[in-house]
């Protein structure tokens, strides 16, 4: 029964963050003042399973073709869904919001459309160190976004929301590197 765990706990984790890029987005949009406070929750667990299906994926030295191709669909997901939700909720709704989140949604479906090209080639294109702190800062900058939201039913701060735009375009600044940087790799593999 361990070994099953051990070999399975990895894809359940991913599994649950394209369960919750479902269930956070529905929350933001439907949820009033329960959502505003289970969508932070529920995004911020999903966020800690980005880490931990990797960790346990080496501890147990388990590689499966699922966890290889969802493990970064599940990232995209959670983050562009959040977003969407966020902006449908105008979160985003002044150039300096909507721009660094537009660059953010582009990359990750530009990159995403990318890869698959690249795989039908039989190529891969390696996730480097800076790709992984990009999705990391884009997991803050929605979290932070999230608290945002559901401290709006409680109080109002100026503070806070400055913290958000900030971390919102270094996560923007730090996407459009990671850009770059996967079409070098692509650019030596044509």
């Amino acid at each position: 029964m361990a070994k099953i765990i051990q070999k399975t706990l990895p894809n359940i984790l991913t599994s649950f963050r394209c369960i919750s890029a479902l269930i956070v987005p529905f929350l933001i949009i439907y949820g009033d003042e329960i959502g505003a406070v289970l969508a932070p929750v529920i995004f911020i667990i999903a966020c800690f399973t980005d880490f931990f299906d990797g960790y346990f994926a080496r501890k147990y030295n388990v590689v499966s073709n699922y966890g290889r191709i969802i493990d970064p669909i599940a990232d995209k997901m959670l983050v562009v869904g959040t977003l969407f939700a966020l902006c449908s909720e105008n979160f985003f709704n002044y150039h300096y919001t909507f721009i660094p989140t537009f660059l953010i949604i582009i990359r990750e479906i530009f990159i995403s459309g990318l890869r698959e090209q690249v795989a039908a080639n039989k190529s891969i294109i390696h996730v480097s160190i800076l790709a992984k702190w990009k999705t990391t800062f884009q997991m803050i900058a929605c979290s932070s976004y999230l608290i945002l939201r559901s401290h709006e039913y409680f109080f109002n701060s100026l503070v806070v929301e400055y913290i958000c735009i900030m971390l919102i375009w270094f996560a923007a600044f730090i996407t459009i590197i990671t850009c770059y940087d996967y079409l070098k790799q692509v650019w030596s593999k044509l």
